[in-house]
């Protein structure tokens, strides 16, 4: 009866995409030459003006839209091409009776893969006025973007955007205006199906439906936030002798040399003038925009034709010196002007909080009218708050976890620094933050469905979504953070029809993972790669970490299926309860009190983690005995160089530092694993940082190989370390989500040494609030919305002198249910 209701689901949706494609008339358009970057227009007469005036429009890599010379739109949302994400944009503001006119920059660049189809350069518009519809077409008129360098250096060996080379000498300027003309550009070749056997016959007509794009679906995610930023403050001007042989590896020191002209009028957002000195050979400005910033460099600048310059961009200084080498990425775009006023913006985004501009001395002054950064942000709302009068850091974490997430977002929760990808393990964590700042759930069902969208026919997931080249990635516990993902997701949207759709992907994952299982459930040196934090754990055999995510994983789904009443839980249930009883049975070792990495051919190893025992701990799998060995060895205040400690055991890096606090949490050492918390992560947060969370402890070092590198950077705003909300959640305020959709909540007591703490927390579009206060009476205030339900833990508060609720007193013991309203509680 599941799986019928499960297919009738999953073809009430295809159905409804296919209604949705069948609404479109326009054909894919590029140029005949195939090249990577395009300027299209099409003018449009309107007698009147339309009531209604719809654009949808889509691009293989991205579009930049003007109407009537105005900026409008950039998109599409990422996707992969077998699932194209449109756009749908009212423009019927920017319209006027007359000639009208669609302007649009497009690029493609080579290397964007689906584990279908190779890539392929298309432009799809189509334009509802009325009863008048515009369509792409051949009848459009398009050029070769000439000024575009299309062997432009990748910004990172992670990703495909790449780092402008623009000569401005070859640039059409003013080619979105209505006035320029367009007569000797070349119209538009509607694109065909250009693969499989046999060929595409003559005369069938192109449509909006052929490969890659055989699936077309409407953003499912908010449009992003798109406002140009000019507050920057000037911190160094330097002149040089000689041109800088590599700049953008060069590193500056900031010794706060300024012009103080320029800078006055920088400050004031007015035109400034560089003017060179005889025997210089340039000028080097760097400015300080005070915060991260994910956006495209932008100047509107003058100088002579020839004049040479670069525009380096980084997200944080290390020692007081820039470098716009940074995290395995290199930010730097190269301009040269054209000699008439040059209007340039980066064709991808930057992370940049400070920004360099190099200008050669060509032998004239150059002006600059604009130096700004179109800051590109997803919409989000903060709704969560979490606070306390006595402990400060509880709120600062709170805020830098938003911050870090926020800074880390843009049409999906990536490392927006250097590798831009949407990872199922960062999906997880950055939702442990999200649910509780932002309360977003697009972006967490958008990750699911993206990972779910690129399933191999084996039943296997990628690491990360959409596929950006061809290098397919498999990271086994990513797969079973996705499993996780869809139970965490669940539970916090109440998301029934999204839920549904994924089950069959998750059904044929976890089909495929029993088969990597031994006759104790346990995955045995399985065919794919596993993660875990990328630190130094013993990966032979068995691995002990690698099989508590799976078990996690089982045990969600399990849970999952009881929510939607599925007889099909047994099974896993069973499954999970094998793995359980051998991961607490035979990994264990009593020489040393912990549970070993791994074991191979039924011998354990030699190596110890926290990451294991976090994992022992945080799904309880160590017995109350084992869990106070494991709490004293890893609460033991030994040396370590952030890999490795003293006694050998493997330092959690900051992501699976969840589990870690959790995990003590669990075993009752609540004002421990804070104190931890705080000893490791407080650092992050200092004055002179951004003061979001890292991917590692330092910047300046990694914890991935074991040894420290001195001369790597890594990201200081990364979510999969934006964990603490969820934590803070559950163990300061006491609150553990129980129902889907949130509609039931446990509340319990945990004496973690904050006495006063007070927490708004989403729960959909209303909050749940919860105040504590510790003295020779500790009291507890709540505010239940409605439809929402708290069971009270009595056992929790051990109080000797009673419980008093709402005024009247209650047992000491068992469960109390609260519904909505107010609800004061003394104990």
């Amino acid at each position: 009866m599941r799986l019928l209701l499960v297919i009738i689901v999953f073809c009430s949706l295809s159905l409804q995409g296919t209604a949705s494609e069948k609404q479109w008339s326009a054909k894919w358009i590029w140029s005949a030459e195939n090249t990577e970057a395009i300027l299209v227009r099409k003018t449009i007469a309107l007698n009147a003006l339309p009531e209604k005036a719809l654009l949808r429009i889509t691009a293989s890599d991205f579009y930049l839209l003007y109407i009537n010379g105005q900026y409008i739109n950039r998109g599409p949302a990422r996707c992969v091409a077998h699932h194209q994400s449109y756009d749908e944009i009212d423009i019927h503001p920017y319209l006027k009776e007359g000639n009208n006119l669609i302007a649009l920059r497009a690029v493609y660049e080579a290397g964007a893969k689906s584990y279908q189809f190779d890539s392929r350069a298309g432009l799809l518009v189509q334009l509802e006025l009325g009863n008048q519809l515009v369509v792409s077409d051949n009848s459009w008129r398009l050029m070769k973007d000439q000024s575009w360098d299309k062997n432009s250096p990748p910004i990172s060996r992670f990703q495909r955007d790449v780092c402008d080379i623009v000569d401005m000498r070859r640039y059409e300027h003013n080619w979105f205006t209505l006035t320029y003309d367009d007569s000797k550009w070349e119209y538009a070749t509607e694109l065909i199906r250009n693969e499989g056997w046999p060929s595409h016959k003559k005369g069938v007509r192109p449509t909006a439906s052929v490969n890659p794009w055989i699936k077309l679906l409407k953003r499912d995610i908010p449009f992003l936030k798109d406002e140009v930023e000019q507050d920057a403050k000037l911190i160094l001007t330097r002149s040089y002798k000689e041109k800088p042989y590599n700049l953008v590896r060069e590193k500056i020191t900031l010794n706060h040399t300024i012009d103080k002209k320029i800078a006055k009028r920088i400050h004031k957002n007015e035109p400034f003038n560089i003017v060179f000195n005889e025997g210089e050979a340039g000028c080097l400005l760097v400015f300080d925009y005070g915060a991260v910033i994910n956006g495209f460099p932008l100047l509107e600048i003058e100088g002579q034709s020839g004049t040479q310059l670069s525009v380096l961009c980084a997200p944080y200084v290390l020692n007081n010196t820039f470098c716009a080498s940074i995290v395995d990425a290199e930010y730097e775009d190269h301009i040269i002007l054209s000699g008439e006023k040059d209007l340039w913006e980066a064709s991808y985004f930057k992370p940049c909080r400070y920004m360099a501009v190099w200008i050669e001395n060509a032998g004239q002054p150059v002006s600059i009218r604009q130096l700004a950064i179109r800051r590109i942000a997803y919409p989000f709302e903060l709704k969560g708050e979490m606070s306390s009068v006595d402990a400060p850091w509880v709120r600062e974490f709170f805020e830098g976890s938003a911050k870090t997430i926020d800074v880390c977002t843009t049409d999906a929760i990536t490392d927006n620094y250097r590798e831009r990808r949407q990872y199922a393990q960062t999906g997880f964590y950055g939702a442990l933050g999200n649910y509780y700042t932002f309360g977003d759930m697009a972006l967490q069902r958008r990750y699911l469905v993206q990972v779910a969208q690129e399933q191999m026919a084996d039943g296997i997931m990628p690491a990360y979504a959409p596929l950006a080249a061809n290098d397919y990635m498999v990271i086994l516990d990513s797969n079973c953070f996705w499993l996780k993902s869809l139970w965490n997701y669940y539970l916090y949207s109440g998301d029934h029809e999204t839920v549904m759709t994924l089950l069959p992907s998750a059904e044929r994952l976890l089909n495929l993972m029993d088969g990597f299982t031994n006759a104790h459930g346990l995955i045995d040196s399985p065919p794919y790669a596993y993660w875990l934090d990328h630190a130094v754990n013993d990966r032979s055999g068995a691995n002990f970490a690698l099989n508590a995510h799976y078990l996690e994983a089982l045990e969600n789904y399990t849970e999952l299926l009881l929510w939607l009443k599925d007889t099909n839980s047994d099974c896993y249930a069973a499954k999970a309860l094998t793995l359980r009883k051998s991961l607490q049975s035979m990994f264990w070792s009593e020489e040393s009190g912990m549970f070993v990495d791994a074991l191979l051919d039924g011998k354990q190893s030699k190596m110890l983690s926290e990451h294991a025992n976090a994992m022992a701990l945080a799904l309880n799998i160590a017995t109350q005995e084992q869990g106070q060995l494991i709490a004293q060895n890893i609460l033991a205040d030994d040396n370590n160089d952030f890999v490795k400690r003293t006694s050998g055991m493997i330092m959690v890096t900051p992501a699976m530092s969840y589990y870690l606090h959790k995990g003590l949490c669990e075993y009752g050492y609540v004002k421990e694993s804070f104190d931890l918390f705080n000893k490791r992560f407080g650092h992050m947060l200092d004055e002179n940082s951004n003061q979001t969370l890292w991917e590692e402890w330092w910047l300046h070092g990694s914890g991935r190989t074991g040894k420290f590198l001195p001369n790597k950077t890594r990201s200081d705003a990364q979510t999969e370390s934006a964990f603490p909300p969820a934590l803070f959640a559950e163990y300061l305020f006491g609150l553990k989500p129980e129902q889907p959709g949130l509609s039931k909540w446990t509340l319990r007591y945990h004496d973690s040494g904050v006495s006063h703490l007070s927490a708004n927390v989403p729960v959909g579009d209303k909050q749940l609030t919860v105040e504590w206060e510790s003295g020779k009476r500790n009291h507890l205030k709540l505010v239940i919305p409605e439809g929402v339900s708290v069971d009270l833990d009595l056992n929790s508060f051990n109080s000797e002198t009673g419980i008093q609720v709402n005024k009247e007193k209650v047992k000491r013991d068992g469960i109390l249910n609260l519904i909505e309203g107010k609800h004061s509680i003394f104990f």
